[in-house]
């Protein structure tokens, strides 16, 4: 049978299984790149993404017992995407996989994403000190599912989608946010320690936080607890501030 599917589509599947390859050496890719060929040989124009998004279903598929790590290969065919849309939206080489940090917090403030005070608290000189801690290679801790629903759920885009927040900028601002009121003497040091232990996932923060830290919408806590008045007046208060709560994506106890 004649292959016919576009000659890019196979250099992007070599180019993808080969760093694959090298990556996770210990998992058994012999059948693999003949299955993503197969799935993409009568699919005329395919695009990268499209390519990339074989090859994530393919690794999905092969997950088992005895090879678990597929997760982690189809979360580096993803990662890769995830940079190259940042690195387009953000105007940056995609191959540094992570651009300026002081940039996208001026961009993202100019659109109204990110809340303004980041910018008025922190020094461009300490934004750009902060950028230096950032780890691009632990974005690989993440399992496929993981790094899927941080994209999907926390990571900040634009009004129309556009990806522009990358994992290690979501921990770093969620550090930033968190110790914006420390003093100045000790505040880099503690983001430091914060964006440590995040990054490392030594630790997590609660959804509302790792949602909307640093944001210019939303609110930083899980769980409120509200008393009602034994009034009517009492009671439909309670439900408007209930609704808001919920709203703003907090919990009532």
């Amino acid at each position: 049978m004649e292959n016919t599917y576009a000659p890019h589509a196979n250099d992007y599947i070599n180019i993808y299984v080969e760093d694959l390859m090298r990556s996770f050496p210990e998992l058994d890719f012999s059948s693999y790149r003949e299955k993503v060929g197969q799935a993409a040989l009568h699919r005329q124009d395919m695009t990268e993404e499209q390519v990339s998004n074989l090859l994530v279903l393919s690794a999905l598929e092969r997950i088992s017992m005895e090879e678990p790590r597929w997760t982690y290969a189809a979360a580096k065919v993803y990662l890769d995407q995830l940079y190259k849309k940042a690195a387009a939206s953000r105007g940056y080489d995609a191959r540094k996989r992570y651009g300026s940090l002081y940039g996208l917090l001026e961009t993202l403030t100019n659109k109204g994403i990110y809340s303004e005070n980041l910018l008025q608290e922190y020094s461009k000189e300490e934004i750009e000190e902060l950028e230096q801690i950032i780890v691009p290679e632990r974005d690989q801790l993440f399992t496929y599912i993981g790094l899927l629903t941080l994209a999907d759920r926390y990571l900040a885009t634009s009004h129309s989608g556009d990806v522009y927040e990358l994992p290690q900028e979501r921990f770093l601002i969620i550090a930033m946010k968190l110790m914006m009121k420390e003093s100045k003497e000790k505040r880099i040091e503690l983001i430091k320690e914060s964006y440590w232990a995040l990054s490392n996932l030594y630790m997590t923060v609660a959804t509302p936080t790792l949602a909307n830290a640093g944001k210019s919408y939303g609110q930083l806590s899980s769980c409120f607890i509200d008393t009602i008045d034994d009034s009517l007046r009492g009671i439909y208060d309670s439900n408007t501030d209930i609704a808001t709560v919920s709203k703003n994506g907090g919990g009532i106890n």
